[in-house]
């Protein structure tokens, strides 16, 4: 009784750390971004130990492939229109939701948000109800057709829900616009049943003005 009991702790060991080793975490700590990041769109590379990336550019950790959120820290590079992302989906087809914070006016803050689609395509943009300061980490959570996007900053939390009315699958990854960089990436499975009874903040629709779309 006392081996097989062994046997099957040793087994449950194994069976948790293959369930961990799907989930992806990157600090960027290095040179180069290396061969498990994909880059579809644009070009995005280390500097200083962050990821950051040319406008517009969008890529994915391979090794989050198996996985419903991806959370990283963003921080501001400037006082230039710049936005930081978290995609969820499968990236490499532009089938995937994607979240940003960003800064339009120079004032050294993230005022706005987005739950969209592909790279910065579909979907609602939005004024944040608070004013994030950087760094601040974004997460976005996928559950079935709706994207939860979650900020953590100096400021409080704030989280914010939209329904696609579509799924995306799984996969997670990041994008840039200006001089935002972002850093402590990291991808997981799960979130649906802490989502419910969150209090986000549903969009439906929106008049605010993206900038990121008229350059």
């Amino acid at each position: 009784m006392t081996k097989l009991f062994a046997l099957s702790t040793a087994a449950l060991a194994t069976a948790l750390s293959a369930t961990s080793a799907m989930a992806a975490a990157d600090n960027f700590n290095r040179q180069s971004l290396g061969k498990k990041w994909v880059v579809p769109y644009g070009n995005l590379y280390i500097a200083n130990n962050q990821l950051q990336g040319d406008t517009g550019s969008l890529g994915y950790d391979k090794k989050s492939k198996n996985d419903n959120i991806a959370s990283a820290t963003v921080i501001m590079g400037g006082t230039d229109l710049e936005y930081g992302a978290v995609a969820v989906g499968r990236i490499a087809h532009g089938k995937n939701a994607f979240a940003k914070i960003q800064n339009g006016d120079g004032d050294n803050l993230f005022e706005d948000g987005a739950l969209y689609d592909g790279n910065n395509g579909n979907g609602v943009f939005f004024a944040l109800d608070t004013p994030v300061s950087s760094p601040a980490t974004l997460t976005l959570t996928v559950c079935g057709t709706v994207g939860i996007m979650t900020i953590d900053s100096a400021e409080g939390r704030q989280s914010y829900e939209y329904d696609y009315g579509k799924a995306f699958g799984t996969g997670g990854g990041l994008g840039t616009y200006g001089a935002v960089a972002l850093d402590d990436y990291s991808s997981s499975t799960g979130g649906c049943t802490k989502s419910v009874g969150l209090k986000a903040v549903k969009i439906t629709h929106s008049t605010a003005k993206d900038l990121s779309l008229s350059k």
